[in-house]
């Protein structure tokens, strides 16, 4: 009887090891249990689960931060193609992979975020020309980086990073781009030798007004020395004029000619007594 009993125990834990399964769930992945065409609520965690193997199943999710790298070629403002190096950065929440299963299925990445993401750098591109583009990566990604994460935010998918690795131009615009660049070298050397041609004409100028006021005081200076001088002069005359007196005239008139006679030349001296006329005859 006993080992009747045991028989039929291990034939029972057979039949339940058959019926109910078991599902490992790894770190960074969740699982939720799907019963009878149903999904029931909460998500399994990392570790081992067991299920009934004729009405459920387990399904798994991953978690981790998934990349997407593509190369595109989106168009311009202008029309042209430019290569661009592109990468995504994204995951799934935990709790909503339940609802991503519902809405997308399996293929979210592809569905939501692949999708999205390459609809929006189209957006954006066509925005800009192909030099802009150039100048503006930081403001594109960023762009890219708000609108996709708007875009897959309600989803539950988390947008981690967008990276624009790298921009390949066509080679008419690389053309341009280095034609431009010559012209502007151009524009700032004539700007440059303008700059300079006019500080020389300036300092031209500059020195030419000084020497101007300068000649101008100098000429100011020199015709107030002249005054200064015939002033002097003038007042000098008046001083001499005012001085000469008869008497003093007639005292000079004396002097010389006490002079003259004490001359060793023959002379004649005709006078009036006030005023005298010398005519040398010459030496004996």
């Amino acid at each position: 009887m006993k080992n009747t009993f045991t028989r039929y125990a291990g034939i029972a834990m057979l039949c339940s090891t058959a019926i109910f399964g078991c599902k490992t769930i790894n770190p960074g992945e969740v699982g939720f249990v799907i019963h009878k065409g149903v999904i029931q609520p909460g998500v399994l965690s990392p570790g081992r689960h067991h299920y009934n193997i004729f009405t459920s199943e387990i399904r798994k999710f991953n978690t981790r931060i998934t990349e997407y790298s593509t190369i595109m070629s989106p168009p311009t403002k202008e029309g042209l193609e430019v290569k661009m190096n592109l990468t995504v950065l994204y995951h799934i929440k935990p709790d909503a992979a339940p609802s991503i299963y519902t809405n997308v299925g399996t293929e979210y990445g592809k569905e939501i975020v692949v999708n999205n993401f390459m609809a929006i750098v189209r957006q954006y591109t066509m925005t800009y020309t192909a030099v802009e583009l150039l100048g503006e990566r930081e403001t594109i990604e960023k762009n890219i980086e708000d609108e996709l994460r708007a875009a897959i935010a309600p989803y539950g998918i988390v947008m981690d990073d967008v990276l624009v690795k790298d921009i390949d131009m066509p080679s008419q615009v690389l053309e341009a781009i280095e034609n431009k660049a010559k012209a502007d070298q151009v524009a700032k050397m004539t700007e440059l030798e303008l700059q300079t041609k006019r500080k020389q004409e300036d300092f031209e100028l500059e020195t030419k007004e000084k020497e101007l006021k300068f000649s101008l005081d100098k000429q100011r200076n020199d015709s107030l020395i002249m005054q200064i001088n015939a002033n002097a002069i003038k007042n000098y005359q008046l001083t001499i004029n005012s001085s000469l007196t008869d008497r003093l005239l007639k005292y000079k008139s004396i002097e010389v000619t006490k002079e003259l006679v004490a001359s060793p030349n023959a002379k004649v001296i005709i006078t009036d007594g006030k005023s005298m006329m010398v005519n040398n005859i010459g030496e004996k």
